[in-house]
């Protein structure tokens, strides 16, 4: 089978790579998409040639996202409306692996499953809403992967960790500002996620599947202790840069755990 991947040079793509060419029992191939995603017509050349896609290419950062809404729409939605319509067409047995997020859900005091209600907290969250729909309406063979957060030591300071890093780092014995700090989320390392992701494709899983470690840890907590392992230092948030309504989203991992038989605690505190 010959595995065609689309956003390569992301953090998470590399760190799949790696682990598909690590622990490939079943002797797949890799093709990279190497082109710019929105070019239809190179886009199509390539999908002729692969079995599976797994369709990483996408804006990720919220505040990109957010400020630049139509071409944001155009990578996180209309490519893949583009790659399901050609699948459709082509009435081949080609399967799209798609990877989604935990922001098609809202906010949840209990651990959020895959038959959780979706309510999207963000555009980001609306646009792979829309992509989810898209392929559940006009494919029958499919693989969507919601996927709640992770951290990667090569992110850029966009996202959460690596922007608490930054912050710390600047300080200079001031309150740390810190929007939202006391939200709950469910943070994983990215090769925790990167493997079960394989693993998910190496056991041809279908349908809907949450993926994220399945422990919540409130932002104040998470600032506390990258303050402390990483700078040996306390630090005082800035408290009125918390909310009166607190959002959760904290992955019920079960069904993930099930399929992959992948039950190891990710212990994201040592990549820091």
């Amino acid at each position: 089978m010959l595995i065609g991947i689309t956003g390569h040079k992301g953090v998470l793509a590399k760190s799949i790579i790696k682990y598909i060419k690590k622990n490939n029992k079943k002797n797949y191939k890799i093709s990279l998409y190497q082109h710019d995603i929105l070019d239809y017509k190179k886009l199509a050349d390539w999908l002729k040639r692969v079995d599976l896609i797994l369709h990483l290419a996408a804006v990720t950062s919220i505040e990109r996202v957010n400020k630049n809404k139509n071409y944001s729409r155009r990578v996180n939605f209309e490519s893949v409306e583009y790659i399901v319509d050609f699948i459709k067409k082509s009435k081949t047995k080609k399967k799209l692996v798609f990877l989604s997020s935990s922001h098609v859900y809202g906010s949840s005091r209990k651990k959020i499953s895959e038959i959780s209600s979706k309510s999207p907290i963000t555009f980001y969250g609306y646009l792979k809403s829309l992509s989810e729909n898209k392929i559940q309406t006009n494919l029958s063979i499919y693989l969507i992967i919601r996927l709640f957060s992770y951290y990667s030591i090569f992110q850029n300071k966009d996202f959460l960790i690596p922007s608490i890093i930054n912050k710390i780092k600047n300080l200079n014995n001031k309150k740390l500002k810190i929007k939202n700090h006391n939200h709950i989320r469910d943070i994983s390392s990215v090769d925790f996620v990167a493997k079960q992701i394989c693993e998910l494709i190496f056991k041809d899983a279908t349908g809907i599947i949450n993926c994220g470690s399945g422990k919540g840890i409130q932002i104040k907590d998470l600032v506390t202790k990258i303050a402390k392992l990483k700078f040996n230092q306390i630090v005082q948030l800035d408290k009125r840069f918390k909310t009166k309504k607190i959002t959760q989203l904290v992955c019920d991992n079960s069904k993930l755990k099930k399929i992959t038989g992948i039950d190891d605690k990710d212990n994201l505190f040592k990549y820091l």
